[in-house]
């Protein structure tokens, strides 16, 4: 009885890719086969040690002597022929109760292995349902919305994610640092000292410039979500409140313009002295305009959520790659266990058949060592002799037992 898996696909590499040829799961043989022997057969080298000394013995207190081997008589072979008996007695007992505990434990192994099959299919195949979702995801966005991840995910590469972001994180940073002393001279007065003042420059100019940035990266998950209506609605929005923002801001820059400025307490000119309140105002709209749409594109550009759902497929693969190769493995050992259970029933015969002739085998070495010790102790080569006779009758009448 053979438990094998066939037509399973091999597992994928470390970047997912897998092989479609069929192949069959090795069974693994178990650490430990089944061993359910309730019946070891005696220490023959340390009973042959025994009877030789118990030969000794008789011979040397009289209890056997030369007289007794003439006449082909050993009171110690019907002993040792009982003893024989009870031992084959024994082994069929127990070779009966071997039978029973190995069926069952075989029935408690097929269940075990139905339940691991069961597990590893499982494991298969959701290993087989994201490999097919990596391999649909692995290619590189060529337009917004189009489901892709960017090469620059697909590659894993550090260097060309450095190459490709670090102009528009240095455009980000000098339109912030030309933010901040602008907001600096629109609300000078509003700070308590210079560093409170600076510091309100500093947030508002961050603000202005993250939160346009956020906004094209919710416009960009807006277009791979697949463009719902409510999430236009939404970012129409908070478009429009933005808008209004900018506006209050470019009305306070322009009020900042065109307020007297106070040079060593003397009153000079206002900034935009000679220039309308009108193309002062949308040359401000203009300035925050684009300062807010390039922070949306950047944050727009910079942001695939397609490069996160292939990070987080990629874990998920080698994830269940491990969890499936375990689950492999339970299973060709649990098969290799039921095999071993299997072959140890269809051995029970021959196993048995093989007890009884090493039992045979061994008595008749035992009564052999006897014959040897009462020869050491008789000294008498005549007795020698006698024994020679005996052991070879015995044998020519009862080739495998005493």
């Amino acid at each position: 009885m053979r438990f094998t898996r066939r037509n399973e696909h091999e597992h994928g590499d470390e970047h997912g890719d897998e092989s479609d040829e069929p192949r069959q799961v090795a069974r693994i043989a178990p650490a430990v086969a089944y061993d359910g022997d309730l019946y070891h057969l005696p220490d023959w080298a340390q009973r042959r040690r025994e009877e030789r000394e118990l030969g000794r013995a008789h011979a040397t207190d009289g209890q056997i002597d030369t007289l007794t081997l003439e006449t082909g008589s050993v009171p110690r072979f019907h002993e040792l022929e009982d003893e024989r008996l009870a031992e084959l007695a024994q082994i069929e007992n127990l070779t009966e109760r071997e039978i029973q505990q190995a069926r069952a434990e075989f029935e408690a192994q097929k269940i075990k292995l139905t339940e691991s099959q069961r597990t590893f299919g499982e494991a298969r195949q959701a290993l087989d349902d994201t490999q097919r979702r990596v391999r649909e995801l692995e290619q590189p966005s060529r337009r917004p919305g189009d489901g892709r991840p960017s090469s620059i995910a697909l590659s894993g590469s550090r260097w060309p994610v450095v190459r490709r972001w670090l102009p528009a994180a240095l455009l980000l940073l000098l339109l912030l640092i030309v933010e901040v002393p602008i907001l600096y001279q629109v609300i000078l007065n509003w700070g308590d000292s210079v560093a409170m003042t600076a510091l309100l420059a500093a947030g508002a100019a961050l603000i202005m410039l993250v939160a346009p940035h956020m906004y094209g990266r919710s416009f960009r998950a807006w277009q791979e979500n697949g463009s719902p209506a409510k999430g236009r609605w939404l970012l129409i929005g908070i478009a429009l409140v933005w808008l209004g923002l900018i506006v209050a801001v470019a009305v306070l820059r322009r009020e900042a313009l065109v307020k007297p400025l106070v040079v060593d307490g003397q009153e000079i000119g206002p900034t935009s002295s000679g220039v309308g309140l009108l193309p002062t105002m949308i040359l401000l709209l203009a300035l925050l305009v684009a300062t807010a749409l390039i922070a949306a594109d950047l944050g727009r550009r910079m942001h695939n959520p397609n490069d996160r759902r292939l990070r987080e497929l990629r874990a998920k693969r080698d994830a269940e790659a491990s969890a499936c190769a375990a689950a492999q493995a339970d299973y060709q050992r649990d098969a290799g266990y039921a095999e071993s259970v299997a072959q140890y029933l269809q051995a029970v015969e021959r196993r048995q058949a093989s007890r009884m002739r090493q039992l045979d085998s061994g008595f008749d070495s035992l009564g052999t060592a006897y014959l040897g010790g009462v020869v050491e102790g008789l000294h008498d080569p005549e007795a020698a002799s006698w024994a020679e006779r005996i052991v070879v009758r015995r044998r020519s009448t009862n080739p495998q037992g005493t």
